[in-house]
């Protein structure tokens, strides 16, 4: 047992040493809670344990393997940045894995940080991601999962959109057959509490697990079965009518 402890200690010393210390000075964060949103955005995705984050020089010192600091750097030089680019893809391959990806996505036509947050959830909840976090000023959402994950929080972010043109039909994960996602609307939900009351019978109806709101265009994901999905767009058209 002494040899054993012996050897772990050793294991665990040799695998200190092989981290590193790299700062980071954030020069376009104009607010201590915009440089503490981006700090927690490369400890959390980057899974850093020791971070040292200091408010008046805008700086983040990591101690960390080589692997984490070239995900922390390429973070940084993501978020830290005034020219944001919705259209281009921003994605990093993580190192030493074979289906693991982060990816970056900006969201200029979420009016308000309530907007932004919901879809930020609508997101993270729908496509099941462990690692989702958001930097409200920016409006940045970065994600950390598999690439069919990512590919669904591409076609997600699409539909919820309002400044694109949303793809008919339903998105349905790869290697399933009962794994279905549609985005659906109630354009005549008069107010927020109408449109919550009739999602919440659809539901009910469907027996769907996962179902989750973004208010102000009267949408919502769901995902389950096929017929689940087909008798939600259902009652969505039955229930969703003009007021008299």
């Amino acid at each position: 047992m002494r040899k054993i402890a012996i050897g772990l200690a050793l294991l665990s010393a040799f695998a200190s040493a092989q981290d590193r210390d790299r700062t980071f000075y954030l020069t376009h964060t104009a607010t201590t809670q915009q440089f503490q949103e981006v700090a927690t955005v490369i400890r959390t995705i980057a899974d850093i344990q020791q971070m040292a984050a200091n408010n008046d020089q805008k700086s983040v010192t990591v101690h960390a393997t080589d692997n984490q600091i070239a995900m922390a750097e390429w973070l940084f030089n993501e978020l830290d940045t005034q020219t944001r680019e919705a259209s281009v893809p921003h994605e990093y391959r993580v190192p030493g894995t074979a289906d693991e990806v982060v990816r970056l996505f900006y969201l200029p036509n979420t009016p308000t940080i309530q907007d932004f947050q919901e879809i930020a959830t609508v997101v993270r909840t729908i496509a099941d991601f462990r690692r989702a976090f958001t930097y409200n000023e920016a409006r940045a959402y970065v994600v950390r999962g598999t690439d069919a994950q990512a590919g669904l929080a591409v076609w997600l972010l699409k539909q919820l959109d309002p400044a694109s043109k949303p793809s008919s039909g339903d998105y349905r994960m790869p290697g399933t057959n009962d794994d279905v996602i549609q985005v659906l609307r109630l354009p005549h939900a008069a107010s927020d509490q109408d449109f919550q009351k009739t999602v919440a019978q659809i539901r009910e109806a469907t027996q769907i697990k996962r179902v989750f709101t973004y208010n102000s265009p009267r949408a919502f994901a769901v995902r389950g079965t096929a017929d689940q999905i087909a008798l939600a767009e259902k009652l969505a058209m039955d229930l969703d009518r003009p007021s008299n």
